[in-house]
């Protein structure tokens, strides 16, 4: 671009005041409030209502780990679903639950010593023969998460 390095300022000024007023809006945005004559405003979805919107799936929860941890839990959405009182065998839990479609399973173990320990999670959902399942490794403590897709089942 040639010309006059203040004209080519100015083009650059008049460019950031037009993009000034939308960026404040956007990032300024005062909480939202209730007022006279004015339409109601609500605030952002809540996770249970965010699970009532979601599909389900009738499903049963089976983990196999291999040394047996020393806890266990598998949560979904803020809701406890597995436990040790699941435990049906020897590093055997099953539960059957109400899973709700594009929302994660976060999987929490921990053993006593630092070897290497896995678990296999298996969602097998009532009435079809696919299923979903997922391997993890850790050492000590694991962490992690199985995805329910949306797109999983009708």
């Amino acid at each position: 671009m040639k010309g006059s390095p203040l004209i080519r300022l100015g083009v650059v000024l008049v460019i950031l005041i037009a993009v000034l007023w939308p960026v404040y809006r956007l990032t300024n945005s005062a909480p939202l409030q209730k007022t006279e004559g004015a339409p109601e405003q609500s605030l952002p979805p809540t996770i249970p209502s965010l699970r009532a919107n979601k599909p389900k799936l009738r499903a049963t929860l089976l983990l196999h780990a291999s040394p047996m941890p020393n806890q266990c839990q598998v949560n979904q959405a803020d809701r406890i679903i597995l436990t040790e009182k699941n435990l049906v065998s020897p590093g055997e839990y099953r539960v059957p639950v109400e899973l709700f479609k594009g929302m994660d399973l976060v999987i929490r173990a921990t053993w006593g010593n630092e070897e290497p320990h896995a678990i296999r999670a298996e969602v097998l959902v009532h009435g079809y023969q696919q299923t979903l399942e997922k391997s993890f490794w850790a050492q000590g403590t694991l962490e992690d998460t199985l995805t329910i897709p949306s797109s999983f089942l009708p």
